[in-house]
């Protein structure tokens, strides 16, 4: 959904809206303690048909198209807003599935915001049928290779033939033998990862509604030592949550001892199942 920047009226306030979930699904005395992004005003329910959008009013002087440009270069103000804005969706998303919207939607007046219900309820209404009573959780699988390469030898009938072979050998064939088991632990090293990551996506899925595959991250966004080989997002419900982080929990017991390691994270909304013209920015990686 192309975000509907509002014009520059600073004696105005705009509306800024977190998400839109079914009409009947969120208690109006569990949502009206909600403070905005804009502390001076509340989060309510805006309702069209049988969906509602759930908004707060936001000050122009500091959310107008102007106003967003300068803030949003401040990394203070950016972090700040954008972590309230992720803790409203999740809080929201705890009593009822919810489509978020991308951080910083904000419109002009409250007819525009029911005008892009109007506009998208068939596509709001269907996605939330969708996700249901289900919420997100992300899993990555990291690789210490040095680990892994230590147990190849082990695990590998090829590498150990190899190895076999090369013992007893003279100092210039043991050389060359050496670069043989290099190349096939290396080989192999790739090989485990991706059934690794290929099992552990597959066995996971069993226990879910929907999963994507978001981009690997580089160590130097990850911060870790360790190669990242998986970066998955499960869209799980909560009758089976307990299933799904139990599988988990046998996935590492099965590869841990290979040198990969397992994050999860979650439960969040579902940003990573909102899907066509209203999963523009709502990605979460």
């Amino acid at each position: 959904m192309t975000t509907p920047f509002i014009e520059s009226d600073k004696d105005k306030c705009g509306y800024y809206v977190y998400g839109v979930v079914q009409g009947a699904s969120v208690p109006p005395t569990e949502m009206q303690y909600i403070e905005g992004i804009d502390p001076a005003f509340p989060v309510h329910a805006l309702p069209y048909r049988d969906i509602q959008a759930m908004v707060s009013e936001v000050s122009l002087v500091e959310f107008s198209q102007e106003a967003l440009r300068t803030n949003v270069r401040d990394l203070e103000w950016l972090k700040a807003k954008v972590c309230i804005h992720e803790n409203i969706v999740e809080t929201i998303s705890e009593h009822c599935a919810i489509v978020p919207m991308k951080f910083c939607t904000v419109f002009l007046d409250i007819d525009r915001v029911r005008e892009t219900l109007t506009h998208y309820y068939c596509e709001l209404s269907n996605t939330l049928r969708r996700l249901g009573g289900s919420r997100e959780w992300g899993v990555k699988v990291y690789r210490d290779d040095e680990i892994l390469a230590s147990k190849v030898e082990v695990v590998s009938d090829k590498a150990k033939t190899l190895a076999t072979q090369m013992a007893g050998k003279s100092s210039g064939a043991a050389y060359i033998w050496k670069k043989r088991l290099d190349g096939v632990v290396a080989a192999e090293v790739e090989r485990i990862s991706d059934e690794c990551a290929q099992t552990s996506h597959d066995r996971l899925l069993d226990h879910a509604e929907d999963a994507t595959g978001n981009s690997l991250l580089g160590k130097d966004i990850t911060g870790e030592e360790a190669e990242m080989i998986m970066n998955g997002a499960y869209l799980v419900s909560r009758e089976h949550v307990q299933a799904f982080r139990a599988e988990l929990d046998k996935l590492r017991r099965k590869y841990g001892r290979l040198g990969f390691t397992y994050r999860e994270s979650g439960p969040w909304p579902p940003y990573n199942f909102v899907t066509g013209s209203l999963a523009e920015g709502s990605r979460r990686s």
